[in-house]
């Protein structure tokens, strides 16, 4: 959580006084662009649309209902708040930091908001973030490294989508996960101390 801590705030402080981040946001960035072909954009397209805010909004809902029937009420509330938390933070964080998105001319799809951090990032890294930490219970071996392998797979897809597209630099998404690590790691912090408040484990992982 530390190294996630100082690697948003030293981005943040590089973003804020220069529009661009070096080698990251320039070189990196034009290479995607530049090999942008007819096949791979229908797939960015695809991407980003699932890692938009209604798209999670409805992937979470589900995934909590899901887990309520299954038993696991303490485990759909933590998707529920999880969600519904970050789902506020991300504008806020843009208005915040107030960075415009790259030229209007290299958008694919159409965005008018800030750019950093990404909020498609930030969103999908704490939605899955979360589901998938809590499939990965009681699951060993190769369904845990499917699992996991199904969802890193997944954000980083989302992320690269939107750079691919044209609406984010890299930083965006680069500073979206590191955001989304950050509520990770205090949702699942407050679930275990009110679990263990409670005598229950509900919804933790187990270690």
């Amino acid at each position: 959580m530390l190294v996630a801590a100082l690697g948003l705030v030293a981005l943040t402080v590089v973003v804020v006084r220069h529009e661009a981040v070096g080698v990251l946001d320039g070189t990196f960035r034009d290479w995607v662009i530049a090999h942008r072909n007819g096949a791979l954009t229908h797939v960015m397209v695809g991407a980003t649309r699932f890692g938009s805010t209604p798209s999670l909004i409805v992937v979470a809902l589900a995934s909590a209902i899901w887990l309520t029937r299954l038993g696991r009420r303490g485990d759909g509330l933590l998707v529920v708040l999880g969600a519904a938390g970050i789902f506020l933070v991300g504008p806020v964080l843009k208005v915040f930091v107030e960075r415009p998105r790259p030229s209007l001319s290299e958008h694919i799809v159409f965005v008018n908001s800030w750019s950093y951090p990404s909020v498609h990032s930030l969103n999908s890294m704490v939605v899955l973030g979360l589901l998938v930490v809590l499939a990965l219970r009681g699951r060993t071996g190769r369904a845990r490294a499917v699992v996991a392998s199904v969802g890193v797979l997944l954000v980083l897809l989302i992320g690269f989508s939107r750079v691919y597209l044209g609406v984010h630099w890299p930083s965006d998404v680069l500073a979206g996960w590191l955001v989304g690590v950050l509520w990770l790691t205090i949702c699942f912090t407050v679930a275990n101390l009110m679990s263990g408040n409670s005598g229950t484990s509900g919804t933790v992982p187990e270690e």
